[in-house]
């Protein structure tokens, strides 16, 4: 049996069961009802087993590999509503990560349930360092983005001035609600002659934790610092709130990782993640 929760008490306590676990501002997030998302159990008062879908994000699988029964309404309830619907809000890609609790190996279940069609990557987490920031940003006399670009903190009225919505779309992808973002989340544009060309937003927020997602729309537009002055001024109002930012890319983003540990995050071990077409799981 799979329960879909809502409980609040049930809510706090799996995010006492996710912990400091990798991923935890993600799972936070939905947890905590700002980011969209669902949560599904065992049985809400044993949670032996739970499954998070943090929406344009990550699939999480947490509990025992030999669960048997709550694998199979696993992979019913993705096939017959979660992948249909992902696919629905934009979603091209599974991804996924599995986190046991009681030891025990998943390739069986994981077979079964996607029938051989998981590809294998690896998640880069970053931890960030305050000093190694500010040590950075003494160092830099300007930001070396060309003059015709300016980088903006995003607010209500800035909301507003985007009458072409591409701020509040990205916003969108992950919250509920702008309002919510607006009291909750963080973040920066740059923009060129009116024009929204960039972004860094708080894409989760799990108590004063904050995931930081960075897009830059066009090609056209990168390969100019522009994520670099973006992420940066970001980080400075987190700081100015008293949040603490969270930096995690795929091992072959090198961009990423290069801008990570410019502005100060030191890297962690990199872990195991799934991933798979969703058109080619649903025609399994």
């Amino acid at each position: 049996m799979l329960y879909l929760v809502h409980d609040p008490t049930v809510l706090k306590r799996v995010k006492d069961l996710v912990g400091e676990r990798q991923g935890h501002v993600v799972m936070g997030g939905v947890l905590d009802g700002l980011q969209a998302g669902r949560v599904y159990v065992d049985h809400p008062d044993i949670l032996n087993s739970v499954f998070i879908w943090a929406r344009h994000e990550m699939f999480y699988w947490m509990g025992d590999s030999n669960d048997f029964l709550f694998h199979r309404h696993v992979k019913q309830l993705l096939s017959e509503e979660l992948l249909p619907e992902a696919l629905r809000v934009g979603e091209e890609m599974l991804n996924l990560e599995v986190l046991p609790t009681h030891g025990g190996s998943w390739d069986l279940i994981l077979q079964v349930t996607f029938a051989g069609k998981l590809g294998e990557g690896y998640r880069v987490p970053f931890t960030f360092n305050q000093m190694k920031f500010h040590h950075w940003l003494q160092q830099q006399t300007c930001f070396n983005i060309p003059p015709q670009y300016q980088v903006s903190v995003i607010d209500a009225t800035l909301l507003e001035e985007d009458t072409s919505g591409v701020i509040q779309k990205e916003i969108l992808k992950f919250w509920y609600t702008v309002e919510d973002f607006i009291r909750y989340g963080l973040g920066t544009c740059v923009m060129l002659e009116g024009e929204v060309v960039g972004t860094c937003l708080s894409v989760f927020v799990s108590d004063e934790h904050h995931e930081i997602g960075i897009h830059t729309y066009d090609v056209v537009h990168r390969g100019q610092g522009l994520a670099t002055a973006l992420a940066t001024s970001y980080i400075q109002l987190c700081l100015d709130r008293g949040c603490i930012p969270h930096w995690t890319t795929e091992d072959f983003r090198k961009d990423s990782i290069a801008i990570a540990h410019k502005l100060g995050f030191e890297q962690g071990e990199a872990y195991r993640v799934y991933y798979a077409p969703i058109q080619d799981l649903l025609r399994t």
